[in-house]
C-alpha cells in the first residue's frame, strides 16, 4: 500500500495543513468573489453611463440635426466629450451620411447597424441611438409647417466611450484584493501555528516517550501537564511500558531456565544423532548390499538360464522323440520368460538405486522410434489395431542422448496401449517446442484412465483398476520406469485421458542437436495417397512435405483409377493396403488394373501378413515391379522409395513354399498366448489362409456370429471361457460353424482331459511348442487338403524377414561391445554381450556358430579371458560366412 505524503509528514504539519485548508478555501473564494464583484460593478457603470450620455444628446440633438446646424452640434458634441470617459460623438442623417465626427469614431463604428447593443471596438465601446424630430411646430409659413410628422427619425447619434480607465480600475481592485488577502492569510498562519504549539506540545512529549521506550529504556514516563485524552494516553503509556519490563524480567528468567534444559536435551540429541548415523550407515551398507545382490545374482541367474537354452537347442536338431522334443520347448520357453523378468527386476533395482548412467550418443529419432514400433506392429495389427508414426515437417530428427533408454520409455507406453486398446489404434506423434525440446506423444484409443487414478499411475506396482492385472495381465512396473527414466532424463511426462475416451501420454525431452543433420529433400514430384485411414494421411503428408513434396492429392479407392490416369512415370502413388476384416473382395484386381492404368511408381503399405492374405502367388507377380513398405512405413524406406525411380527390390515380397497350400482358407484361432497367436498367423497367413485372432472362447464365439470359417485353432487353457467350454458350446448351438473340424492347442493335457476334449467335440490333438511340419499335417488332414511331398522348416527369413547383412550388423555390433568390455576388464557387460549372441545363434539354429559362442560363454564363466579375443576373432568370421 502506498501512504501519502500528506499522512507521512509530523502531526504538527498535518494539523497545521487540516486548519488553514478551509481557512485558504474560504478566503481565495471571497477574494474571486470580491475582485468578479467589483469588476462587474464598473462595468455596469461604465455601460450606464454611456446609455446616459447616448440617450441624452439623441434628445437635445434633434432641431440641430434636422436643420444640420453644424456649430450647435459641434458645441453640443464638445460639451459630452468634456465627460468622463466620453472619447467622441458624430452624427449622421437618416441616411446614414456623416453629419459631424467629434472625436475620429472609426468608420466601423459609423456604419454599425444595431442599436440596442453596444459595439466594441479595440479598446472603445460606441453606442448608437436614433434622433427623432418630436412634434414642435417652427416655420414661418403655415404650408410648411402642416408637412412636420410627429417623432419623425431624422438620424443617428453615435458615442464612444474609452474603456483605458476602466481597465485602470480593474487592476487597482484585484491589487488591492489579493493584497488583503495575503494578508490575513499570514495573520491566520501566525496565529494558528503559536495556538497549535500548545496542542501539539504533549503529543510530541509522548512520542519521544515512546521513541526512548523503543530504543530499550523503560524507565522513562510520559507527563502530559493535562487532564484530557492525552493524559489518559499517556498514563496508559506508563502501564505499558511497566507490563513490558516485568514481562521481560519474567521472559529473562524464563529463557535461562530454558536455556538450561535446551542444553540438556542437546547433549541427548548429540547422543542420539551419534546412534542415528550409525543406524543410517548401516542401513546404506544393508541397502547397497542389497543392491550389489540383486544385481550379482540377476547376472548369475542369467548364466545358467543361458547354459540351460543353448543346451536345450543342441538337444532340440538332436534325434529325440516328439515328446523329448516337446518338453525341450516348454524348457526353453519358461527360460525366456525368467530372462525377461530377471531384465525387468535388474532395471527396477537400478533406477531404485540411482546407479543408471544416460549415454550422450547421436542418435536417429525416426530409427529410435520406428525400431519400436515395428517390433510391435505386428501385436497391434493382429488385434486389429492400427499404428502410425507422424514426424512433424519441422523436427530436426537427429539429436544427442541414450537411444537404449528412449526405446524402454517407448516400449513400455506403446506396449500398455495396444494391451488397452480393442479397437481404433495407437498413433504416435514427434514434435518440437520453441525450445527444439522433442515432443513425443503416444495417443491409444482404449479403455482410458478414471481422473482419481491418474495421479497413482507412475507409483510402482500400481494400476488404474486392481482388476486390470487380472483380466490384462501385468506388474504396474512399466509406467514406474517410463517416469523415472524421464527424470533421469531431465523431460516431463503428462497424461490426458477420459474413461472411454482413450489416453495420451506427452513426453518432453530436452535433447540436445547433433552436429549434423540429413538432407531429406527429392526432386520435385506429384504424389497421390490413397484409402489411407485420417492418421496415417497426415503422417504421409508431413512426411511428403518434409522431402520437399508439396502437390499432395488424397483419394480413395472408387476414385483412384481416374486420378492414377493423369500421373507420369515420375509421380508416384501410396496406397494403404487394409486389413484383412476391412479388406476389398476387388483388391487385388484393382491393383493389377492400377499398375496397368499409370507409369508411376506404386508404393503399398501394409503388413507383411496382409499382403499375403490379399494376394495370392499369381497376383504378387503381376504386381512387380512394385515397392512395399511396412506399415507404420518407415521414414528413411518412405524417402528413398520415392526418391528411386525403380522398385526397391529389398523391400519386394518374397513368395515362400507352399505359399498357396491354404488360399482362401478361413481359419479362426482361439488363443490368449500372443506370442503363440502371433506365430500362428505368421505360419499360416503366409500360406495364403485368412487368419481371425481371438484371446479367449467368448471372444470366438463372438466372431463365430459374424463369420464363417473352414477351421478352429482352439487353445484348451484360455481365461473366461476355456478351450473344452468353448468346443460344448459351439457344437450344441445352431451356428454356421456349428461343425467346422476344430485343432486343439495345449502344452500339456491329463487323460482325463484328453478324453472329456474328443468328447466335446475336437477333431484332433496338436501339443505345445508347435512344430511346423505337424501343424500343417493335421491341417490338412482335417481340411482333406493334398500335404506337401515336403515340408521345408521355416528359416529366420520366413519368420522374421531378416536379410543376412541385417544379422551380420547385429553379430559385428555385438562384437564390438564384447571387444570394448574386455578392453575396459568389465566382466559383467562381456557376459552380457556374449548371453545376447548366445541367443541370436540358438534362434536361428547356427550350429557351428553356436558352439563357438558356447565355448567362449563357457569360458567367461570359469573367469578364464586368455582366449577371449581369438574366439572372438573366430566367430566374426564364421559370421561372415553365414548365409540365413
Amino acid at each position: 500500500m502506498i501512504e501519502s505524503p500528506l499522512l507521512s509528514k509530523s502531526i504538527h504539519q498535518r494539523f497545521l495543513v487540516v486548519a488553514l485548508f478551509p481557512l485558504l478555501l474560504t478566503i481565495t473564494l471571497l477574494t474571486l468573489y470580491t475582485i468578479d464583484a467589483r469588476r462587474g460593478d464598473l462595468s455596469e457603470n461604465l455601460y450606464q453611463s454611456g446609455e446616459m450620455t447616448s440617450d441624452y444628446l439623441a434628445t437635445i440633438s434633434d432641431l440641430s440635426l434636422y436643420s444640420r446646424n453644424i456649430k450647435l452640434l459641434a458645441n453640443t458634441s464638445a460639451a459630452a466629450i468634456r465627460l468622463p470617459d466620453v472619447s467622441g460623438v458624430a452624427f449622421i442623417d437618416r441616411t446614414e451620411k456623416l453629419v459631424l465626427n467629434s472625436g475620429d469614431i472609426p468608420p466601423a463604428a459609423l456604419g454599425s447597424s444595431p442599436e440596442k447593443q453596444p459595439l466594441q471596438l479595440d479598446n472603445h465601446v460606441y453606442f448608437k441611438k436614433p434622433v427623432y424630430l418630436v412634434g414642435v411646430e417652427f416655420s414661418d409659413y403655415e404650408e410648411e409647417a402642416a408637412q412636420v410628422v410627429d417623432d419623425e427619425l431624422i438620424g443617428w447619434v453615435i458615442v464612444a466611450i474609452d474603456q483605458a480607465r476602466l481597465h485602470q480600475k480593474q487592476r487597482q481592485i484585484i491589487f488591492t484584493s489579493l493584497w488583503l488577502s495575503l494578508l490575513g492569510l499570514i495573520i491566520a498562519f501566525v496565529l494558528t501555528y503559536y495556538l497549535s504549539l500548545g496542542l501539539i506540545a504533549p503529543i510530541q512529549h509522548i512520542t519521544a516517550v515512546i521513541k526512548k521506550m523503543a530504543r530499550g529504556n523503560l524507565s522513562i514516563r510520559a507527563k502530559t501537564g493535562t487532564r484530557d485524552e492525552l493524559a489518559i494516553l499517556a498514563s496508559g503509556i506508563n502501564q505499558l511500558a511497566e507490563s513490558i519490563t516485568e514481562g521481560r524480567q519474567n521472559l529473562e528468567y524464563r529463557i535461562n531456565l530454558a536455556t538450561r534444559q535446551l542444553q540438556a536435551t542437546l547433549e541427548s540429541l548429540q547422543t542420539k544423532n551419534r546412534e542415528l548415523e550409525l543406524s543410517r550407515q548401516e542401513a546404506e551398507t544393508a541397502n547397497q548390499s542389497k543392491s550389489d545382490f540383486l544385481a550379482r545374482m540377476s547376472h548369475e541367474l542369467r548364466t545358467p538360464i543361458t547354459s540351460i537354452q543353448g543346451f536345450v537347442h543342441l538337444l532340440d536338431v538332436s534325434v529325440m522323440s516328439e515328446t523329448d522334443r516337446h518338453y525341450c520347448q516348454i524348457i526353453d520357453q519358461s527360460a525366456l520368460q525368467l530372462l525377461t523378468l530377471i531384465d525387468d527386476i535388474l532395471a527396477c533395482s537400478k533406477l531404485q538405486s540411482n546407479t543408471v548412467e544416460l549415454e550422450q550418443q547421436p542418435i536417429d529419432l525416426a530409427e529410435c522410434i520406428e525400431q519400436v514400433s515395428a517390433l510391435f506392429s505386428p501385436q497391434a495389427q493382429h488385434k486389429g489395431l492400427c499404428i502410425a508414426v507422424d514426424y512433424a515437417p519441422d523436427v530436426l530428427l537427429h539429436r544427442v542422448g541414450d537411444m537404449i533408454r528412449l526405446q524402454q520409455i517407448l516400449s513400455n507406453l506403446i506396449a500398455n496401449a495396444i494391451k488397452f486398446s480393442e479397437q481404433g489404434g495407437v498413433f504416435i506423434s514427434l514434435k518440437t517446442n520453441p525450445a527444439q525440446a522433442v515432443i513425443i506423444e503416444v495417443l491409444d484409443t482404449g479403455i482410458g484412465i478414471s481422473a482419481d487414478a491418474q495421479g497413482l499411475l507412475f507409483n510402482a506396482f500400481t494400476q488404474a483398476d486392481t482388476s486390470i492385472s487380472r483380466h490384462y495381465g501385468g506388474t504396474g512396473l512399466g509406467l514406474s520406469i517410463v517416469k523415472s527414466l524421464v527424470d533421469l532424463m531431465e523431460g516431463d511426462i503428462d497424461l490426458e485421458s477420459r474413461e472411454g475416451r482413450g489416453s495420451t501420454f506427452r513426453i518432453t525431452l530436452p535433447l540436445p542437436l547433433s552436429e549434423t543433420q540429413p538432407n531429406w529433400k527429392i526432386r520435385p514430384c506429384k504424389v497421390v495417397i490413397a484409402s489411407c485411414n485420417e492418421f496415417t494421411t497426415l503422417a504421409l503428408r508431413h512426411a511428403l512435405e518434409r522431402f520437399g513434396v508439396n502437390d499432395i492429392l488424397v483419394t480413395d479407392y472408387d476414385h483412384l483409377l481416374n486420378t492414377a490416369l493423369h500421373l507420369e512415370a515420375s509421380d508416384r502413388v501410396i496406397v494403404c493396403i487394409p486389413a484383412p476384416q476391412g479388406a476389398r473382395d476387388d483388391l487385388p484386381k484393382l491393383m493389377v488394373q492400377l499398375r496397368n492404368a499409370t507409369p508411376a511408381k506404386l508404393i503399398l503399405t501394409a503388413s507383411q501378413l496382409n499382403f499375403y492374405q490379399q494376394f495370392n502367388a499369381k497376383e504378387r507377380a503381376e504386381l512387380n515391379p512394385v515397392a512395399f513398405l511396412s506399415m507404420p512405413p518407415p521414414l528413411s524406406e518412405l524417402h528413398r522409395s520415392l526418391n528411386e525411380n525403380g522398385p526397391s527390390q529389398d523391400l519386394i515380397a518374397i513368395t515362400p513354399v507352399n505359399s498357396q497350400l491354404l488360399d482362401g482358407v478361413n481359419i479362426l484361432i482361439a488363443e490368449d498366448n500372443q506370442f503363440t497367436s502371433l506365430l500362428l498367423d505368421t505360419l499360416l497367413s503366409k500360406m495364403g489362409a485368412y487368419c481371425t485372432l481371438t484371446n479367449n472362447g467368448n471372444e470366438a464365439l463372438a466372431a463365430c456370429q459374424h463369420d464363417t470359417f473352414d477351421l478352429l485353432l482352439v487353445d484348451i487353457h484360455m481365461p473366461q471361457k476355456n478351450g473344452i467350454d468353448t468346443l460344448i458350446a459351439l457344437r450344441r448351438s445352431n451356428n454356421p460353424n456349428a461343425r467346422i473340424p476344430a485343432l486343439a492347442l495345449t502344452a500339456d493335457i491329463l487323460q482325463q482331459e484328453e478324453r472329456a476334449l474328443f468328447d466335446a467335440g475336437a477333431n484332433g490333438l496338436q501339443l505345445k511348442p508347435l512344430n511346423e511340419n505337424e501343424l500343417l499335417a493335421n491341417i490338412c488332414k482335417l481340411l482333406s487338403i493334398k500335404p506337401p511331398t515336403e515340408v521345408p522348416a521355416p528359416s529366420s527369413q520366413e519368420e522374421g524377414d531378416v536379410s543376412v547383412n541385417l544379422f551380420r550388423q547385429e553379430v559385428r555390433d555385438l562384437l564390438k561391445k564384447a571387444r570394448q568390455a574386455v578392453a575396459d576388464d568389465d566382466l559383467a557387460e562381456l557376459r552380457e554381450q556374449i548371453h545376447q549372441l548366445l541367443g541370436i545363434a540358438g534362434v536361428f539354429k547356427l550350429t557351428t556358430l553356436e558352439q563357438l559362442v558356447r565355448h567362449l560363454h563357457e569360458q567367461i564363466k570359469a573367469g578364464s579371458l586368455t582366449s577371449v579375443s581369438a574366439l572372438l576373432d573366430k566367430i566374426d568370421r564364421e559370421a561372415e560366412w553365414i548365409d540365413l
